[in-house]
C-alpha cells in the first residue's frame, strides 16, 4: 500500500465535489451560481476559519504546503463548490428551504467530525454541540439571504 500525505485527503474531496457538481448543476445555473457560492462557501469558510482559531474552537491541520497563514488552500474551493450545489438544489417553497439548511449543518457537522478521524480536522471543545451551532448559523444564514435578496433577482 502506498502512504500518502494526509493533505492529499482535501484534493480528494474537493475533486469528488467538483466531479458531482459537474454532473449535477447544468452549466448556466453553475455561472449564475458561482459568484453567490465564492462569497456563501468560500469567504464565509475563511472567515469561520479565522474565528473559530481566534477563539480556539478548532481548525484545519495537515494542510502541508497548501496553506497560508493557518488557512488552507482547498477547503475554500470545496466550500465553494458545494454551496454551487446546495443554491441549486434550495427548494422554492420556505419552509422545505430551512429544512434542508438544517439537514445541511448536521450532514456538516458529521462531515467535519469524519475529517477529525482523518486527522485533517479537530474540534477542541466537544464534536456536536459547538460545530451544529456554527453550522446552523452558517445555513441559516446563507438560506434566509440567499431566498430574501438573490434569488429573486436571479428569477428575473
Amino acid at each position: 500500500m502506498v502512504d500518502m500525505p494526509l493533505y492529499f485527503i482535501y484534493f480528494l474531496y474537493t475533486g469528488v465535489l467538483s466531479i458531482i457538481a459537474v454532473f449535477l448543476v447544468p452549466k448556466s445555473d453553475l455561472k449564475k451560481l458561482a459568484l453567490y457560492s465564492i462569497f456563501f462557501g468560500g469567504v464565509y469558510d475563511i472567515l469561520w476559519i479565522l474565528l473559530i482559531g481566534l477563539f480556539g474552537i478548532g481548525g484545519y491541520l495537515n494542510y502541508g504546503p497548501l496553506g497560508f497563514l493557518k488557512i488552507p488552500l482547498l477547503p475554500p474551493i470545496a466550500w465553494t463548490v458545494f454551496f454551487i450545489m446546495y443554491l441549486y438544489l434550495l427548494p422554492e417553497e420556505t419552509l422545505w428551504s430551512y429544512f434542508l439548511a438544517i439537514i445541511g449543518a448536521l450532514y456538516s457537522t458529521f462531515f467535519s467530525n469524519a475529517l477529525q478521524n482523518l486527522g485533517i480536522f479537530e474540534w477542541s471543545h466537544g464534536r456536536i454541540v459547538i460545530p451544529t451551532i456554527i453550522y446552523l448559523t452558517w445555513f441559516l444564514s446563507v438560506t434566509f439571504i440567499y431566498r430574501r435578496y438573490i434569488l429573486k433577482n436571479i428569477k428575473e
